[in-house]
């Protein structure tokens, strides 16, 4: 697959050996704190909800490496991609012409620095790659307005969509732009997909729930025992 070249920094291939593809370019993980804690949710949220489906791939923050029309091998690092079709395994960068595949759906937590590169350079190459959805959420409420934009792909050109809750039809799950998070929801059962803090404050609960229940058991056995003995 042909890309045009694009302005989006791509680590300097020149300076490694012929065939090596970085795994870093050496920046931050994210813009801010609330960026990197919003991405860390967001992926544990969209790993969670496909761990059963074994040909789901849910990455982010890594290298996507593929070529553009010189056949030059570039690279973007969308903040959270999503593939169907590949296997689910870990992976150091994502290389599209050995998987065989481009993402699906990305999305992008965007922020002043990085709003033009968002808004133009990776739009474009999202939608060259044939990346069905693209989404953008900014926490800060500075960059975009509204907070949650979206873009499908339709007949090579993406069409916009916007408003505090727009659906994913790839991922078949409802973005929501609530305060300064952006939350998952499936519409199947409209629960909203947990968090890390969620799904252990859950998991708590259901440990407390059951050791109350083998709890109460024990002394319900426990009483039972002496009604027989006092029978007997």
């Amino acid at each position: 697959m042909a890309i045009p070249t694009t302005n989006v920094i791509s680590p300097r291939l020149d300076f490694y050996p012929e065939g090596y593809l970085p795994e870093s370019d050496g920046k931050p993980m994210a813009e801010t704190d609330r960026h990197r804690e919003l991405m860390i949710a967001l992926l544990h949220a969209l790993k969670e909800h496909f761990r059963d489906n074994l040909k789901v791939y849910v990455g982010g923050n890594i290298f996507i490496y593929y070529r553009d029309e010189a056949n030059v091998m570039q690279s973007v690092s969308p903040d959270i991609f999503v593939v169907f079709g590949v296997e689910k395994k870990d992976r150091r960068i994502y290389k599209v012409e050995d998987e065989g595949k481009t993402p699906e759906v990305v999305i992008e937590l965007t922020s002043t620095n990085t709003k033009v590169e968002d808004l133009v350079s990776k739009h474009y190459i999202y939608g060259k790659l044939g990346v069905r959805e693209y989404f953008l959420f900014d926490p800060y409420s500075e960059a975009i307005r509204p907070t949650l934009r979206g873009f499908r792909l339709d007949g090579g050109e993406y069409l916009p969509l916007a408003g505090s809750r727009i659906r994913s039809e790839v991922l078949a799950l409802d973005l929501a732009a609530e305060g300064d998070g952006l939350r998952l929801y499936d519409p199947q059962t409209s629960e909203r997909l947990r968090t890390p803090e969620e799904a252990e404050a859950e998991r708590r609960a259901e440990k407390v729930a059951r050791e109350t229940a083998e709890a109460e058991i024990a002394r319900l056995r426990e009483e039972l025992a002496k009604l027989q003995a006092e029978k007997s």
